[in-house]
């Protein structure tokens, strides 16, 4: 009887609704963006250039020792804050995805303001944009993704280290520890 009870409630039992979906790729920066002294807008992009340096080596071949120069190319990426217009492959949407032309952009960011920066360079997923006003301004560009692999800095060049690994204006100063405080005995158990 119980089993007949429990297996109609089981049966009759609404199905839950479906989760929403999530988004997809990952989420957009927010950036607040001012006029430079010139009155452009400008943001920081990171641009990969190609850089080329030679070397010579050494190959022996049958015990005959001979050089040879080689090139090498390899991407190096390199930030550097530029006029909006300048930038690679710059689109620009509103949060209700409509295509914004880059002078249109500009002339509504003279003033500055906050907008959304694509992560990966690819445009964003419309379920990211839901907590924004629609005309708020969404960039992308692969020149703003931010790059994986390793940190960039903007406008900081890296400081050298000294020998020995410290970093100048470091100071550390070693203290030594108190002395040891021996612990309480045990209190006897009641009633002993």
């Amino acid at each position: 009887m119980l089993t007949c009870i429990a297996l109609s409630l089981a049966l009759g039992a609404p199905v839950p609704p479906a989760a929403p979906p999530t988004p997809v790729g990952p989420v957009p920066r927010l950036l607040e963006v001012k006029p430079a002294s010139d009155g452009k807008v400008t943001i920081a992009v990171n641009r990969t250039e190609k850089q080329q340096g030679a070397g010579v080596m050494m190959i022996a071949i049958n015990g005959n020792p001979n050089g040879g120069q080689f090139v090498v190319q390899q991407d190096v990426t390199k930030s550097a804050t530029m006029p909006l217009a300048e930038v690679k492959g710059l689109k620009v949407y509103t949060a209700d995805g409509k295509e914004v032309p880059v002078a249109e952009a500009e002339k509504q960011l003279k003033a500055g303001g906050t907008v959304v920066v694509s992560a990966d360079g690819k445009k964003v997923d419309p379920r990211h944009l839901k907590l924004f006003r629609d005309d708020v301004l969404v960039l992308v560009s692969p020149e703003l993704a931010v790059p994986t692999g390793g940190e960039v800095r903007v406008g900081a060049p890296n400081l050298p280290v000294a020998p020995g690994g410290a970093r100048p204006n470091l100071q550390i100063q070693l203290v030594p520890a108190g002395p040891a405080v021996p612990a309480a005995p045990p209190a006897p158990p009641p009633g002993k």
